[in-house]
């Protein structure tokens, strides 16, 4: 992936020693990478979190007592280093791996489609109004194809 210079983004991967399908760290960082479109260097950590993990997450932050796929959380500030934060996001490969099966769809396709949807939550897309949620879909339909996927949000 071609990125101009003075737009850098480094991920940082935490995964502990999970039993279910996670993809490697350079699939996640070009996911990561084709969903940033800021312009200063930036860094985001992914955090592959088993599902209580997520659970407590969910319910401190967003008051839901059940796990979930993928929180993100912005930061969007500059740490004591001067590096600017993007955020932090949380994936859970159980639940993600579910829904493939569930929805019939490769791994990859739907880990690609968290990674994205949660990259754009990082830069300030949301869904919680109808106007907004089109926004977002379009630009989630746009990359997915990018990357050579169908529409997430159709059946294939």
């Amino acid at each position: 992936m071609i990125k101009e210079k003075n737009k850098l983004l480094t991920v940082e991967i935490i995964k502990d020693k999970l039993l279910d399908y996670i993809p490697t760290n350079f699939k996640i960082k070009e996911w990561a990478e084709i969903a940033f479109n800021k312009d200063k260097d930036s860094l985001v950590i992914i955090k592959v979190a088993d599902k209580s993990e997520i659970m407590k997450l969910n319910k401190t932050f967003l008051k839901k007592d059940k796990p979930t796929n993928v929180l993100s959380f912005p930061n969007n500030s500059h740490a004591t280093t001067g590096e600017f934060i993007l955020g932090d996001i949380m994936i859970c490969p159980e639940i993600i791996n579910e829904e493939s099966d569930r929805y019939g769809i490769d791994k990859d396709k739907r880990w690609a489609h968290m990674i994205i949807h949660s990259m754009l939550h990082l830069q300030g897309y949301t869904h919680d109004l109808d106007k907004y949620r089109v926004i977002m879909e379009k630009k989630e339909k746009e990359l997915m194809d990018i990357l050579g996927y169908s529409d997430p949000y159709h059946a294939n």
